[in-house]
């Protein structure tokens, strides 16, 4: 009997947190926050947004697995470029539970800091988000598509 009403308790538990219920303004929150990290072009302000065990797989394919290789791959990027995230829309939330995803349209561009030429891409920008056991919301997939690359010479 007992282990039938712990068996009881522990499905109602189990339960009631899978039907959290989720705001999409937390969401939005937690979006509009990482993409102010990224506008300031803070490495370490946006390695701050992803789970430990967070993917990010690039539009050409790579796949950065984990918070060390993400850390490695925006930290570079910003050491090398000049970056501005020009505009990104109210993204499309979607979310049940622990999970999330937000979906938008981005533009950005960037120059080499060693010289070269400015690109401007435009792309549909797909996040996965967790929320944690402190209630935090976290990265734990992300991708996106370029719809639209143009190279120009020049400063931004």
């Amino acid at each position: 009997m007992r282990i039938r009403l712990f068996l009881v308790a522990l499905a109602v538990v189990v339960s009631a947190a899978a039907a959290q219920a989720v705001d999409p303004n937390d969401i939005r929150e937690r979006y509009d926050a990482y993409n102010a990290a990224f506008s300031a072009a803070d490495p370490e302000a946006v390695v701050a947004f992803y789970a430990d065990n967070a993917i990010r797989v690039e539009s050409n394919g790579t796949v950065e697995d984990g918070i060390a290789a993400i850390r490695d791959e925006i930290s570079t990027f910003f050491g090398d470029n000049d970056y501005v995230l020009d505009e990104v829309t109210a993204p499309d939330v979607q979310a049940s539970g622990d999970l999330a995803v937000t979906l938008s349209v981005f533009r950005e561009h960037w120059t080499p800091k060693a010289g070269g030429e400015m690109t401007h891409q435009v792309g549909q920008w797909l996040i996965v988000w967790q929320r944690q056991s402190d209630g935090n919301w976290m990265i734990i997939r992300e991708m996106w598509a370029i719809e639209e690359t143009e190279e120009a010479e020049g400063a931004a």
